[in-house]
């Protein structure tokens, strides 16, 4: 039984000392793969990096495109205001020297009959599709002058009138939104 004893002692020596080989073999490879489980988070984390970093670019490219865009469309949308009217207003100034022989021909007609009725009729019409259209008359006998709205081809010597008053108004000046299109010529008193 000594044998057995011996054997049995011996087999479970054998066997707390493969235990304890395959515990130091597995500390070993727990090791080797902490060193690479490092090695491979630390080329995730800058591949990570990079991608992030790529990303943002992109994101910023977009933003840029989406303002360069805004801009354009907003740009656009400006000149072809600007254009519409620029033509409108080129349209205006060819048809005034027609108004302002209507207003002759009603201002010169002293005797009233229908020929005389009908002028005014017109003058009233044209008036009134000027005025629907935006189309103003510049306010001018009586102001101030003002270089932007008039243009002064005669100057007198007055003390009945202020200085830089509007004494008379030889041609009517209109405007259209902000935009002069004729000014008014006028006698300025000094």
């Amino acid at each position: 039984m000594k044998e057995n004893e011996n054997t049995v002692h011996t087999s479970s020596e054998i066997l707390e000392d493969e235990v304890q080989n395959n515990m130091d073999c597995n500390d070993n490879v727990d090791t080797e793969v902490e060193g690479k489980s490092e090695d491979v988070n630390e080329e995730l984390k800058k591949i990570i990096e990079e991608k992030d970093k790529q990303c943002q670019e992109y994101l910023d490219m977009l933003k840029r495109t989406k303002a360069e865009f805004d801009n354009f469309r907003k740009r656009t949308a400006k000149e072809k205001e600007s254009m519409y009217d620029d033509g409108f207003g080129d349209s205006i100034k060819e048809i005034l020297p027609i108004l302002d022989n209507l207003e002759r021909a009603v201002s010169f007609n002293t005797e009233k009959n229908s020929f005389s009725d009908g002028v005014e009729m017109v003058l009233k019409m044209f008036k009134d599709t000027l005025a629907k259209l935006g189309v103003e008359e510049i306010k001018s006998e009586g102001e101030e002058f003002n270089p932007n709205y008039h243009n002064a081809v005669m100057h007198i010597e007055d003390e009945n009138f202020d200085k830089n008053i509007v004494v008379e108004v030889f041609q009517k000046g209109y405007i259209y939104k902000d935009r002069v299109l004729r000014y008014s010529m006028v006698k300025v008193a000094n």
